[in-house]
């Protein structure tokens, strides 16, 4: 499968760590310089969007828009587009919850786009293997679109996470807190990032 990560920071790279070994991955960037990364062709966002079958938007919340507005909405119709931001503003407070998530108001920018919310509930360090030590993290996924769905579990299992449908983009309300309450374990809490969330079942 090609796989386009728009965004070359932490979260990026993690992702094309646990992507590569079994898919064609290239990066996204707004400034394609240098032109590889970890090995990985960097596109300009354009570019990635148009070559990719799935598309990884890694990238932090506040800067959504404008990386939409750069790959191209029409580059985005029809293909798989994954969330994996927390929505977070400037401060580090809370930016969207409630009555909307992240997920829903990137589908909103992406009218034709099948947008599915993943891998926000894990550290960039523990994103590239889907396990810390010997235990698999749970990879909570939400998405109106079955089929999309499908391909972001097909995804996670590749890297080693235990994918778990949690229901419809809306779910991503729920599950965005998950990741923010991570967050403040990891450094509020002074936890660090060597910690995860895995669904127990018996």
């Amino acid at each position: 499968m090609k796989i386009a990560i728009l965004g070359t920071g932490n979260v990026g790279k993690a992702l094309w760590k646990g992507l590569s070994k079994k898919h064609e991955v290239k990066f996204g960037s707004r400034n394609p310089i240098p032109s590889k990364v970890n090995g990985a062709e960097v596109l300009h966002l354009s570019d990635a969007a148009k070559w990719a079958d799935v598309v990884i938007a890694a990238v932090p919340y506040r800067a959504m828009r404008e990386v939409v507005e750069k790959a191209g909405k029409e580059n985005l119709k029809g293909k798989v587009v994954i969330d994996v931001s927390n929505p977070l503003d400037e401060s580090g407070a809370q930016a969207v919850g409630f009555s909307s998530s992240a997920a829903e108001e990137l589908s909103k920018m992406l009218p034709g786009a099948k947008v599915v919310k993943a891998f926000n509930t894990v550290f960039a360090e523990n994103m590239g293997s889907g396990s810390i030590g010997a235990h698999k993290l749970t990879l909570f996924i939400a998405g109106d679109d079955k089929s999309a769905k499908g391909i972001v579990e097909g995804i996670g299992k590749d890297i080693g996470f235990e994918p778990v449908d949690v229901g419809p983009l809306r779910t991503s309300r729920y599950i965005e807190p998950m990741g923010l309450a991570l967050i403040s374990m990891g450094f509020m809490q002074r936890m660090g990032t060597r910690i995860g969330i895995s669904l127990v079942k018996d």
